[in-house]
């Protein structure tokens, strides 16, 4: 017997945990205002496996991988946006208003609710900003959010957060799918999603693994990368290069950093990947 589809609805909680620690910890532009609605909205962390300590242990990691796409986006002169899985990030709010094409592409509950929070800290959402419900596994529901973007011009496409829930086997699904775009715009898909199970393991306790795999329906640990070289050779082998970055790199003086020394370490073990398709 066939197991059910997984159902994406159970990660879209964690959102929430990631604006959390932008609002409070770090200065990342329109994070403050996001959490200011969700927390009139009533959300909390309360009945999730993840406290307010964790958010701020987090909240080194959330600064530097958001400022390292939106980084890499500058840095490649990049003007239209594909994020995917983009949750409750305030980035395509910030960039469609400075003239960016910008399509934020989400599971269509999450997207109604982007579009109410957007409505309430801007007053509407801006003409350059798409809100476009689709599943990242689902390459007919992505191609139909390209539709703002102009086939003339390169595309960046960013994950920040996704790959971690993703299978080994939805990981080849969404790399098939976003392989496809880019051989259609040509462009770079940016993503900073590049987590070893060593860390996982380091900073888990096994009660807290137990809790986060119930809470979101299946154990994340095989989604895991082994190391760095099994990272590019999974993204080699579905048809792309890699450009390997140190996630930190250009953002001296940006980011507050983790007091805890094995905190620091890993994040200055942490990559950000730049990968195109292989022609």
């Amino acid at each position: 017997m066939t197991a059910p589809a997984y159902d994406f609805r159970q990660v879209s909680v964690t959102a929430f945990v990631v604006a959390y620690a932008r609002g409070l910890y770090t200065d990342i532009p329109l994070a403050k205002e996001m959490f200011a609605v969700l927390r009139d909205r009533g959300a909390t962390l309360s009945g999730t496996p993840w406290s307010e300590q964790k958010g701020r242990e987090f909240a080194p990691f959330v600064d530097a991988r958001f400022r390292a796409v939106s980084r890499l986006i500058q840095e490649k002169d990049a003007t239209q946006v594909l994020e995917l899985a983009a949750g409750l990030s305030p980035r395509g709010m910030d960039l469609a208003q400075r003239g960016m094409v910008y399509v934020e592409a989400d599971l269509p509950d999450s997207t109604v609710m982007k579009r109410e929070i957007v409505t309430a800290i801007l007053g509407s959402v801006p003409a350059n900003l798409h809100l476009c419900p689709a599943s990242v596994v689902d390459r007919a529901q992505l191609l139909a959010c390209c539709s703002p973007f102009d086939a003339a011009r390169p595309l960046a496409i960013a994950t920040e957060g996704l790959l971690r829930y993703l299978t080994f086997d939805e990981k080849a699904q969404l790399a098939a799918n976003v392989h496809e775009i880019l051989s259609r715009y040509g462009g770079w898909w940016i993503t900073p999603d590049i987590h070893l199970r060593k860390w996982m393991v380091a900073r888990q306790t096994p009660a807290h693994r137990e809790s986060e795999s119930a809470t979101l329906g299946r154990d994340l640990d095989p989604n895991y990368f082994d190391d760095l070289d099994h990272a590019h050779a999974f993204f080699e082998g579905n048809g792309f290069t890699v450009d390997s970055r140190p996630l930190l790199a250009g953002l001296e003086g940006q980011v507050a950093l983790p007091e805890k020394e094995d905190r620091m370490a890993e994040l200055n073990e942490r990559r950000v990947f730049i990968v195109t398709p292989r022609h």
